[in-house]
């Protein structure tokens, strides 16, 4: 049989042939400054994942005052966030464990990382205070009004320049603010637009701020914060978080205290998990990072979990197995829970 070759046909076929290794170069090139682009680009959202867990019984009380350890384990649960490239996000998209949280969520805008992380020490330290108060309540102890604290601000009011999470107020126009009604009184007869001049402690140091007040639903004045009456305790009691921040230990801290100090045995043995943040009335607020917080809880091995009934839904998404997730509105629903359950063999 006789072949017959086309010289064209063969010159293009070299061609072909002898260029397919620079367009593979040129794709492997092209691959990896897409993927170094990838690492180094960083989009606006943070990575959520499983943080450390801590026992929130850990608390020191002295001046002789009786303690009862609990004989099994209350659990806080933290979520570690990190700032993510377009790779790491990606890698994070495999991961069910992982969420990613845009950054404007967390984070206020031009916050620097010193003063983000300010912000939730400060959120954790007010957070204790509310927490101290309302154990103590609970158990019918008698606590002595020492302040007005700062423990929430609403946004885009003129007390959101100058006011603080965390600031304690000792006077308005030269009058003293020892108890939330001081502080009712004192509001009395003004109008939203008058400036108000407010005696405050912020981070140890006595300092001043003009306050310019906001108009309430109601149409009066207002100043734009949400405040709780700092008591002081008969007996020093601290909470030792470490470097943990953020409000959402509440709830377990509250329990703690109660517990701690109490006869008998409310964890009845159990590993019990939780978070919620706590208000001045015991009611329990929603969190964030829900989904990663039931992860930590499960693999620290708890039997239960207490969290927000605003977050059950969520929480029911995370993977888990054997244990029972808890939701509760109030910290009396979550003492009645414990107190109710079996001593574990």
């Amino acid at each position: 049989m006789v072949h017959r070759y086309d010289p064209e046909d063969m010159e293009d076929r070299s061609i072909t042939r002898s260029s397919w290794p620079l367009y593979f170069l040129g794709g492997l090139f092209i691959a990896a400054v897409l993927a170094v682009a990838a690492w180094n680009i960083e989009i606006p959202y943070l990575a959520y994942s499983p943080g450390p867990v801590s026992d929130a019984s850990d608390i020191i009380v002295t001046d002789g005052v009786a303690v009862f350890p609990p004989d099994g384990e209350l659990l806080m649960l933290t979520v570690s966030s990190q700032d993510v490239n377009v790779f790491e996000a990606v890698v994070a998209g495999f991961d069910p464990s992982i969420d990613l949280v845009r950054r404007e969520k967390v984070r206020r805008a031009d916050e620097t990382d010193e003063e983000y992380r300010e912000r939730v020490l400060q959120q954790m330290d007010t957070s204790q205070e509310v927490a101290i108060s309302v154990a103590l309540s609970h158990l019918g102890y008698e606590m002595v009004p020492t302040g007005v604290l700062v423990i929430e601000i609403l946004e885009g009011t003129p007390a959101d320049d100058t006011l603080e999470i965390g600031d304690l107020i000792e006077s308005m126009n030269g009058e003293p603010m020892v108890e939330l009604s001081d502080l009712t009184n004192a509001l009395a007869g003004l109008a939203p637009g008058d400036v108000v001049a407010m005696d405050i402690v912020r981070t140890g140091s006595d300092t001043t701020v003009m306050v310019e007040l906001a108009e309430s639903e109601e149409g009066g004045a207002m100043i734009g914060v949400t405040v709780h009456q700092l008591d002081e305790p008969p007996f020093p009691i601290q909470i030792e978080t470490g470097v943990v921040g953020g409000p959402s230990a509440g709830m377990m801290q509250t329990i703690a205290i109660i517990d701690t100090l109490s006869e008998g045995e409310m964890t009845h043995g159990h590993v019990v998990a939780g978070t919620g943040t706590i208000g001045p009335d015991g009611t329990i607020g929603g969190i964030g990072g829900i989904r990663q917080k039931v992860v930590a809880a499960e693999a620290a091995g708890a039997d239960y979990m207490l969290l927000p009934q605003g977050n059950y839904e969520a929480a029911l998404t995370a993977d888990r197995d054997d244990m029972e997730l808890v939701p509760v509105a109030h910290v009396d629903e979550a003492i009645e829970f414990l107190n109710d359950l079996p001593t574990k063999p």
